[in-house]
């Protein structure tokens, strides 16, 4: 009755967070609880140490984005690859994936560095469906390559290493560029899109030490949790620092007035997230109480018994929940049930992690709810039914990545079994 409660209040309209926690209200009052664990469940969800590198990650997303950091990266990949047939696309990829190493965040992206990479492949006569459907589909790699806030609430959630997650993350991360890069060669083959500047080792070198400051960002923060100098939630306070300095005494784009915009914008971000993740605290107490994981798992496990038939019911279920429900309330919703059944069929929980990360990582874009396709749309001037029609054959290659990952766990496992056993 709580989930259905839950589902009819978010299709009418009502914010994520208010419709779990009315929903988790009833559940409260049928059952006669004491409110006061209400409160109780609520407060301890946002009291959490791990949780603090969220408002780390989205700010220094935001700086970045402010202080001329977002902007170098795009020149030099534009020095680099921007001479060949279609080198545009490319270039929006590996800026994308590069990004998404400081930011962990596809709204970031999307809202940064997809404003930019849309007007310069404009400019250059490419046609507008096709850079806006590069652009979203490069966005999604935001939480897929570490540091990713989804990675950081799963980790919460399901009492699983966040720097196991990190390092999961980065073949896939891999593995989804390159399948992005092949689109872009198919269609610029296909449309002979045009080409950049001739390719010129002089502008290259420039661009690279102008800069370097800005590519120095995610070695460091990647560096530094690999060798353990600093833990993960560590590490988003390391990048909101590094990024301040180099905008502010580098680039000297960043002001001080700036500082604090941003300051105000990723702490409204924060918040919202935080709320959700509040009352989905209590809303995961209330199926606890009534054993609905234990429930859950006994059933599907009792009708599927291969870990590879469950992990594509599991696909399933998180494409379908990300096109109605925003993903973080999906993880703090779902991972406390399906915990328990990867437990049960030994499927190994960073992999897991990391898999409902991608497949969140999806949502952003999907209709109805897709926050990445609203602000792609919004800029452009697109509606959702312009913008799915272009991104059909994306969707496509998105599933496909989805697919790969789910029939071959090595891609995520193969690094943290390496360096950690």
């Amino acid at each position: 009755m709580v989930i259905v409660i839950m589902f009819i209040l978010v299709a009418l309209g009502v914010p994520v967070t208010f419709s779990l926690g009315i929903a988790s209200l009833v559940f409260f009052i049928q059952n006669s609880v004491p409110m006061v664990t209400f409160a109780q469940k609520f407060l301890v969800a946002a009291d959490s140490f791990s949780l603090l590198c969220l408002p780390f990650f989205i700010l220094a997303g935001n700086l970045m984005n402010t202080g001329g950091v977002t902007k170098r990266l795009f020149n030099f990949c534009d020095a680099l690859m921007g001479h060949i047939c279609g080198g545009l696309s490319y270039v929006t990829v590996v800026s994308s994936a590069i990004f998404s190493a400081i930011s962990g965040s596809a709204l970031a992206n999307a809202a940064g560095l997809g404003s930019m990479q849309i007007q310069a492949m404009t400019e250059r006569g490419y046609p507008k469906n096709f850079s806006t459907s590069v652009v979203t589909t490069a966005s999604v790699m935001g939480p897929i390559i570490p540091p990713s806030i989804l990675m950081v609430l799963y980790g919460i959630t399901a009492g699983v290493s966040i720097q196991r997650q990190f390092i999961g993350g980065i073949l896939p991360g891999i593995l989804y560029a390159a399948f992005c890069c092949g689109m872009c060669f198919y269609y610029s083959r296909k449309f002979h899109f045009p080409k950049g500047e001739k390719f010129n080792i002089k502008r290259v070198w420039r661009e690279f030490w102008s800069s370097i400051w800005a590519l120095l960002a995610p070695v460091i923060i990647l560096g530094g949790i690999l060798s353990g100098v600093f833990t993960a939630t560590e590490s988003g306070a390391v990048a909101c620092v590094y990024v301040i300095l180099v905008g502010m005494f580098v680039y000297k784009e960043l002001t001080l007035k700036q500082v604090l915009e941003c300051f105000l914008e990723s702490a409204k971000t924060t918040g919202s997230i935080l709320l959700i993740a509040a009352t989905a605290a209590v809303l995961g107490f209330c199926m606890t109480y009534d054993m609905i994981p234990q429930k859950v798992a006994t059933a599907l496990t009792a009708s599927v018994s291969s870990p590879t038939v469950m992990m594509l019911i599991f696909t399933l279920i998180y494409l379908f929940l990300g096109c109605i429900m925003e993903g973080s309330a999906i993880i703090l919703t779902t991972v406390p049930i399906f915990v328990g059944i990867c437990q049960t069929m030994n499927i190994d929980l960073v992999y897991f992690g990391v898999f409902v990360s991608v497949l969140l990582s999806v949502a952003t874009v999907t209709p109805p709810v897709g926050t990445v396709m609203f602000v792609i749309c919004k800029k452009n001037d697109l509606t959702i039914g312009q913008y799915f029609k272009n991104m059909l054959p994306w969707f496509g290659m998105i599933v496909a990545v989805c697919l790969l990952i789910a029939f071959f766990p090595i891609i995520t496992t193969f690094l943290p079994t390496l360096l950690y056993g």
